[in-house]
């Protein structure tokens, strides 16, 4: 691993607040109405029917509110869990990895969680750009880029000797994926500045590497010299300078 980038989750937060500014403050409007409504009626001559219309009302108000602000709670926290684990981007040797939490299901009483995961080798990769004035939280990719959907045990991955991406199962290194042309990844990691700065570092890095040599045993491993051929006679063997033969 090389570069590895969290999902923003802060954005879940912050759409609860505006969902809630959204939805309490009509609310709220409605129930100050209410209010004066039973103010103004609270005297001898007052309307009984209309005070009691008024306040069912300010109670379905805050009732709902309530549910409202509860459920929002709950649906951002665990879509904050959920894509703080399973949403990332992952830098490899060879590629990138952009995996994104794609939603559950229970089966039997068991749990199975979704992703969409994205394979992008450098060999095969067009362009990486972003829109830094119009979407700087948003980058688009293009090339050769593999989509997996399933759930994400299935998903398992790790990086052999020579630096190539292999998929625990084996057969999605084969197939079980779909091939396109171009991904856009939106909001999931916030300013993507330096993610699309830290892709385009990694491959340079990549193009630049020099072309591996053939492997030759020879570069490694020397040759025995041959030893001299000997006889029983040491004064054959010994050196002279007589070339009549």
């Amino acid at each position: 691993m090389q570069e590895f980038f969290h999902a923003e989750t802060s954005i879940y937060a912050k759409r609860f607040k505006t969902v809630n500014i959204a939805v309490l403050l009509p609310l709220a409007a409605v129930c100050i109405i209410c209010a004066a409504m039973i103010i103004f009626n609270m005297h001898s001559d007052g309307d009984a029917g209309l005070i009691q219309l008024m306040v069912y009302i300010v109670i379905g108000c805050v009732a709902f509110g309530m549910t409202t602000v509860f459920a929002g709670a709950y649906i951002a926290e665990k879509k904050a869990r959920r894509h703080a684990r399973f949403t990332y981007f992952d830098i490899l040797p060879k590629g990138m990895v952009y995996s994104r939490y794609a939603g559950e299901h229970y089966l039997y009483g068991e749990r199975t969680i979704y992703r969409r995961l994205y394979y992008i080798p450098f060999e095969g990769l067009a362009s990486v750009s972003r829109d830094a004035k119009d979407a700087p939280a948003a980058m688009e990719i293009t090339g050769e880029i593999r989509e997996f959907f399933m759930p994400s045990d299935c998903l398992g991955y790790h990086i052999d000797g020579d630096g190539e991406l292999r998929f625990d199962n084996s057969e999605l290194n084969e197939r079980f994926f779909t091939v396109s042309s171009k991904l856009k990844v939106s909001n999931d990691f916030g300013s993507t500045k330096r993610l699309v700065q830290a892709v385009q570092y990694y491959i340079e890095q990549f193009r630049n590497v020099p072309e591996k040599k053939p492997f030759n045993i020879s570069d490694y491993v020397k040759q025995k010299s041959k030893r001299p051929m000997r006889t029983s006679n040491p004064i054959l063997d010994s050196p002279r300078f007589d070339r009549k033969w």
